[in-house]
């Protein structure tokens, strides 16, 4: 499992780049509930927008460009917060996993070393990451203190988690926090990402709103 675990953020850092998404269209007041491929429930309010398939597939093609880096996947579903500048952003992807790690996997490896497997984890991301901000950097976007790990649940199953901090790209005095959750389902992982304006109460209260909804199956 501990051979694995870095497969399992491996090239995964280009979500970030959903800050160039564009908002569509403006929708009615409450909360509408989402499916993502029958494995990921969670709710959004109604007046989010929604990226359409098309929109999707230039963010990723737009991150590769920047970055220099190929990624497996042009996400799932992809929403912010209405109107432009987005304060609250969520996306979720599915990225297949060679070879499979289950959830049974990550509880065993966690309850027999979990230090371990947070080193792992942090010294991946301390590998990977340098690639990530510098292709950020040209876009403007600077990194906001210090990257953390994490285990913890999310949705009724155990996430492996890396949180941080970057400027806005409306804003750069102000900071968007980022949360990747990555999920191992067997042959695939979710790879479920939230990110917030911190001195946005607004914003801090919907991020928790829609975190405290999801589901995974």
């Amino acid at each position: 499992m501990m051979n694995r675990a870095r497969s399992t953020f491996a090239a995964l850092y280009l979500c970030l780049l959903a800050v160039v998404a564009l908002p569509v269209a403006a929708q009615t007041t409450g909360h509408t509930k989402l499916n993502v491929k029958g494995r990921v429930q969670l709710e959004i309010p109604s007046d989010w927008t929604i990226s359409d398939a098309e929109q999707r597939k230039r963010v990723k093609e737009f991150g590769e460009k920047l970055v220099g880096i190929p990624t497996q996947h042009t996400a799932s579903l992809a929403a912010q917060s209405y109107p432009a500048p987005s304060r609250t952003m969520v996306r979720v992807s599915f990225i297949p996993m060679e070879p499979p790690i289950t959830q049974a996997d990550v509880r065993q490896e966690v309850q027999a070393n979990k230090q371990q497997v947070l080193k792992v984890l942090a010294d991946t991301w301390r590998e990977e990451a340098p690639t990530m901000w510098a292709g950020l950097a040209k876009n403007g976007v600077k990194e906001v203190g210090r990257a953390s790990v994490a285990v913890e649940p999310l949705g009724g199953q155990l996430a492996l988690i890396i949180r941080y901090a970057r400027t806005s790209t409306a804003n750069p005095a102000e900071t968007m926090r980022v949360t990747q959750y990555h999920v191992p389902l067997g042959a695939e992982k979710a790879l479920i990402t939230l990110s917030y304006i911190e001195s946005d109460p607004q914003a801090t209260a919907a991020h928790n709103r829609l975190k405290n909804s999801i589901v995974i199956r």
